[in-house]
């Protein structure tokens, strides 16, 4: 994340207000901390949970009570006090909700992005279909003729 104004349009989907200059050491934090459970996660260990919670110590939950047409249903409603807490927050949720073994690397040696695999099979090898699906057959026909 080289400035804020990058950072916020890179955030945009998953953060209201505008990142600025003193948020981007922990935005910074956040990202390391992200590729080393990742990276944990594809080796078969777990990742370092007490630096991912320490992060998220600024967010803050109550519980509400709704009505709706089926009846009574409580909600939890989460406050952020930053938007590193905010993302660490949700970097703990979506951890806790996936299945490690489904965390890959790309197949194309050139391309080093990691992926969740999401097919039924879970054989997908490829971030993305394009560049790096094709981008690796035409790569093996080159090289097999």
């Amino acid at each position: 994340m080289p400035d804020p104004t990058t950072a916020h349009e890179q955030l945009a989907a998953l953060i209201s207000r505008p990142v600025t200059e003193a948020d981007l050491p922990a935005l910074r934090r956040i990202h390391q901390i992200a590729g080393e459970a990742a990276e944990s996660l594809l080796s078969g260990e777990p990742p370092d949970t007490a630096a991912i919670t320490a992060l998220a110590q600024g967010s803050t939950a109550h519980v509400e009570l709704t009505t709706t047409d089926s009846g009574l249903r409580q909600d939890l409603v989460w406050s952020d006090n930053s938007i590193s807490s905010r993302l660490a927050r949700r970097l703990i949720e979506e951890l806790a909700a996936l299945e490690p073994n489904r965390l890959r690397r790309c197949a194309r040696t050139a391309c080093d992005l990691l992926f969740y695999d999401t097919t039924r099979s879970r054989t997908r090898r490829w971030h993305a279909e394009d560049p790096c699906g094709w981008r690796q057959r035409q790569h093996h026909r080159r090289t097999h003729i």
